[in-house]
Formats: structure tokens, C-alpha cells, sequence
């Protein structure tokens, strides 16, 4: 069940609140007034397409409507511009709009319409932005009518050396020398398995799996590696909602790691799956503890080392396409890798952002920005030239 969507429009406005005149003891005193509610999917006219730079007033901006096939080039700039999004028409909620696209901020890009709709532009600005330093302009013209998005995503599972025993899953505070073999014996297994696994989340979408020791297709081609580093975060005092709350009876047991992420370090997703030969990391080493008291459920048995590791990846290769953290409990969720020992699916879901709320980070469910797989893999890939 989604959550109902509250009516807030007004906070997408950048632009300094309407004034209200007061007469108090002989004196005009302005006061601020809120806006009238507004719904940008629905209440503002479209901009002009004749690529002329003009100030973004609201963080949603209509594009227009438009036939499936039509190509446009967009540019929205602005020191605390981080990425721009590209929204359709959601037929559920008049008042959100479905992910379809993005790209960079301050850099033109383009994006070939899938399907006839209206469509429109979410410029997201860095997290500790205030009112006064969200200043942007966009720029939109119609493109190159020859741009086509690519047909497939290849990403290529590499199994780094010892991923399971260096250290891996092999405890060098309280493992013995039965565990690591049995874990070295059991290298093979878990990687044919992993493979598979994955490869079956992605069925029937652009996103083909490749395996170590398969035949890979010219072009390009992301690369996911499983390594048995184990990472630890480097926030140490934030509680991490994917593992169990603090307990204060083990205070040994409170590390925050780090279970795998896009490259280079820092990286986040990549908008509008502008880079096919990204890559991204699967910590093994961060999947289990260290010490008796601290072990995790993850070798608990093949099938969670397997589970774990494969919803792991094919998390992070739905970074790599430009999927984004969602609020239910599906492979993109954040907590996945260990809050949810079950097989999970990649579902439709209200999309999470971070922002600062009092110096902490914290995260934060946008209901107004949908993320459908299907509609997105759909958006982003031309499969029609396959």
C-alpha cells in the first residue's frame, strides 16, 4: 500500500513566499503567507523549447507533451544542482510523478521520449542547500533525432581471489582452520550460485549478467567485484537501520560497514544510466562480524551466504542503471542486505533521498517521485533496436 501523499507543493517553490500588508498600531508590518497548495504535475504551463536560459523557479518544471520517439535536450545549471531528474505522468497519483531518466546537472544532455506523454525535469540540489542558494537555470530545445538510448546494460560478476576466505566470511578473531577450508571448498559453489541468482533477478529486463569464464559481447560493459575486503563506514556514530539496534550489553559488536557500493567511493548512482562501464564493489568481509557475540545470520547457512551476496549485487548493479533507494522492502531498499533474509524482487516504491536535518544526515521518503522498474528499464533502454 503506498502512503497518502500529503498536499505541499508549496516548498517546491525556490523563490522568496508571498507578502501580506498588516496594519498593526499605525505601522505596515509585512508578514510572510503561504502559497496556494500547487501541484506542478498538473497547475504549471509547460516551458518554451527554444533553448534559451531561463531561471528555474520551481524544482519541477513541465516540459510539455509529447509522441514517443521525439528527442530532447536538456540543461539545468546551478553551484548546488547535484543531478537532474526526468519525471512522466504517474497514472496512479495526479499528484507524483514516475522516474524515467536524468542526467547531470551543469552539462546538456539528451533524452529520447519512450512513449507518448507529458513529461518533466526535478532539479536536486546538494543536501545542506538553503532557499538563498537554490538558484538555477534551465535550458530545453528539442535534440538529435538520431539519439538512441543503448539496447542492453552487460555487467560482468567478478569473484576476486579469497572472496570468501581473505578475510570473506572467515572470522580471523574466532574462526579455525575446519571453517576456512570448509569456506575455500565451497568458493566454486557460491559463485556458480551467486551467478544464477542474479541472473534471475534480471530476467526479462536490458540488464544482461555475465559470468566469470563466459564469452562477453563487444562495447561496453560494468563490472561488479566480489571481494572479501571488509569496509568499515566512515560514520561511525549513525546507527545503520540495516543492522539490529544498539545493544548496550555488546558494545564490541556496534561497527558500521560498509556491504558494497558504486566506484569510485563517494559515488552515489549513476543518473540516467549515462555511463555503461561503471563499476561497484561487494564487501564480503563486511557481511559477518568478528568475535562470538558478534556474528551476523549471513553463515548461517549456503543459502543466506548466497541470498546475501547475490540481492547485494543486483542492488548495487541497480545503482548502476540509475535506480534509487525506495522505501518497501524490495532489492533497492537500503537495509536489504541484511535486515530481510528472504529473495526479494525489484518492485514499485516511493523513492528515498538523504538530506541534513539538524547537521545529521538523515533519510527521507519522497512521495511525490515514484520509481517503477519496469516503466523505468522501459524509459531508459531502446529495446525496440535489439
Amino acid at each position: 500500500m503506498m502512503k497518502q501523499i500529503e498536499t505541499t507543493w508549496r516548498r517546491w517553490f525556490l523563490g522568496v513566499p508571498a507578502m501580506v500588508f498588516a496594519m498593526v498600531a499605525g505601522c505596515t508590518t509585512v508578514l510572510p503567507q503561504p502559497a496556494e497548495p500547487l501541484n506542478p504535475f498538473l497547475d504549471l504551463d509547460p516551458i518554451a523549447l527554444d533553448g534559451v536560459s531561463r531561471d528555474l523557479l520551481t524544482e519541477i518544471v513541465p516540459l510539455g507533451d509529447f509522441a514517443g520517439g521525439e528527442v530532447l535536450r536538456v540543461r539545468v545549471d546551478g553551484l548546488r544542482v547535484t543531478e537532474v531528474l526526468l519525471l512522466t505522468t504517474d497514472t496512479l497519483f495526479e499528484e507524483a510523478g514516475v522516474l524515467v531518466g536524468g542526467g547531470p546537472a551543469n552539462e546538456e544532455f539528451q533524452y529520447r521520449i519512450p512513449s507518448a506523454g507529458r513529461y518533466f525535469v526535478f532539479a536536486r540540489f546538494d543536501l545542506e542547500a538553503t532557499a538563498s542558494t537554490r538558484q538555477a537555470t534551465i535550458t530545453a530545445s528539442f535534440g538529435d533525432d538520431s539519439f538512441r538510448p543503448p539496447a542492453v546494460q552487460n555487467v560482468q560478476l567478478v569473484f576476486a581471489e579469497g572472496f570468501l576466505t581473505d578475510p570473506g566470511l572467515f572470522d580471523p578473531v574466532d574462526g579455525t582452520p575446519d571453517q576456512l577450508a570448509f569456506l575455500s571448498d565451497i568458493g566454486g559453489l557460491v559463485q556458480s550460485q551467486i551467478t544464477d541468482r542474479v541472473r534471475a533477478i534480471f530476467d526479462g529486463t536490458p540488464i544482461v549478467i555475465f559470468g566469470e569464464g563466459d564469452a562477453l559481447p563487444e562495447g561496453p560493459i560494468s563490472i561488479v567485484t566480489f571481494t572479501g575486503e571488509r569496509v568499515l563506514a566512515e560514520n561511525q556514530d549513525d546507527p545503520d537501520s540495516a543492522l539490529p539496534p544498539p545493544d548496550p550489553t555488546r558494545p564490541e559488536c556496534q561497527v558500521r560497514v560498509t556491504f558494497g557500493e558504486v566506484l569510485p567511493r563517494g559515488s552515489t548512482q549513476d543518473t540516467g544510466n549515462r555511463t555503461l562501464d561503471d563499476e561497484a564493489a561487494v564487501y564480503v568481509g563486511s557481511m559477518t562480524g568478528r568475535g562470538d557475540t558478534c556474528q551476523t545470520s549471513v553463515i548461517n547457512s549456503l543459502n543466506n551466504v548466497v541470498l546475501t551476496l547475490s540481492q547485494t549485487a543486483a542492488h548495487e548493479i541497480g545503482h548502476l542503471v540509475g535506480l534509487r533507494h525506495v522505501e518497501q522492502i524490495d532489492i533497492m531498499n537500503r537495509s536489504a542486505t541484511l535486515a530481510f533474509q528472504r529473495e526479494l524482487v525489484l518492485v514499485r516504491g516511493q523513492i528515498q533521498f538523504d538530506r541534513v536535518a539538524n547537521g545529521t544526515l538523515v533519510s527521507e521518503v519522497l512521495t511525490t517521485i515514484i520509481q517503477d522498474p519496469d516503466i523505468y528499464f522501459q524509459s531508459m533502454f531502446d529495446t525496440e533496436s535489439e
